[in-house]
């Protein structure tokens, strides 16, 4: 399946969290690797200008933004959610306990793959302890990241900016996709982002056309893959006159405008 949106190298300014000895804060930014050196340093077209901005925006008001990841492919994900699944099935040991293994376990929530805004190359998470922002306390910088973040279209996960919860450092970029998590879920909306990037990785060409409907601003309830009577509905009141084939269909769909100042980026 061809994907819809295609996938740009980010910003060279944008460092990852990487350089010698891992991902420790004390590493200095001209040792650290450019993001898009990495297998993950790639995203959306306007995903990626966002986090430029972002990074414009932290680095104006002397932060340090380091990202540790951003895209995943669906292989990349499927492993590490198998290394979630057995730490859940270990009973969430400790780090540094003898019931932990950091070569198979991973103590923080990862989701289905298919199910990630990092799937969908729109998700990021950051080094929390390296942005030290200068005269902001120690337990104020994930709080001085969102006033910067959030008014930039960056989404956190996490109810408040508290420092030390699981996926405080995750932040997201849903663009278009927002108003298809405002009217069904936040992981369906994520399925169809991620539908809209795949290129054969994941199945599903039902999930892509549902999507790329709630996408243009019709209802088509679930997104779960199923062409039923309801999507066929939408697709009669978008316009559609064409055959029965899925895919004739899909192309239809992802030629729809959608309603909202958003314009897709061309493909070349």
């Amino acid at each position: 399946m061809t994907p819809r949106t295609v996938l740009v190298p980010v910003d060279p300014r944008i460092l990852s969290s990487y350089g010698p000895g891992g991902t420790a804060t004390s590493i200095p930014r001209a040792q650290l690797r450019p993001l898009r050196d990495l297998a993950g340093g790639r995203a959306t077209p306007d995903t990626a200008a966002a986090l430029l901005a972002l990074h414009e925006a932290v680095t104006a008001v002397g932060g340090d933004l380091r990202v540790t990841d951003l895209y995943r492919s669906v292989d990349t994900q499927r492993d590490a959610r198998a290394k979630y699944d057995r730490w859940v099935a270990a009973g969430k040991p400790s780090p540094g306990t003898a019931a932990f293994d950091p070569k198979t376990m991973k103590n923080a929530y990862v989701a289905i793959p298919g199910r990630s805004w990092h799937n969908a190359a729109r998700a990021i998470d950051v080094h929390i302890d390296a942005l030290r922002f200068p005269g902001v306390a120690a337990d104020r910088q994930l709080d001085r990241l969102w006033d910067i973040a959030t008014p930039l279209g960056w989404r956190p996960i996490i109810k408040a900016p508290t420092e030390g919860v699981s996926e405080s450092w995750h932040f997201e970029y849903m663009g278009p996709w927002a108003r298809v998590a405002a009217r069904r879920t936040t992981e369906e909306a994520a399925i169809a982002a991620a539908q809209d990037i795949a290129n054969g990785e994941l199945p599903g060409e039902g999930l892509r056309l549902q999507g790329g409907l709630h996408r243009a601003g019709y209802d088509v309830g679930e997104i779960d893959g199923i062409v039923g009577q309801r999507t066929l509905s939408a697709l009669a009141a978008a316009g559609y006159r064409g055959s029965t084939d899925l895919a004739t269909r899909t192309a239809f769909v992802d030629a729809l405008p959608t309603p909202t100042s958003y314009r897709w980026p061309a493909v070349t």
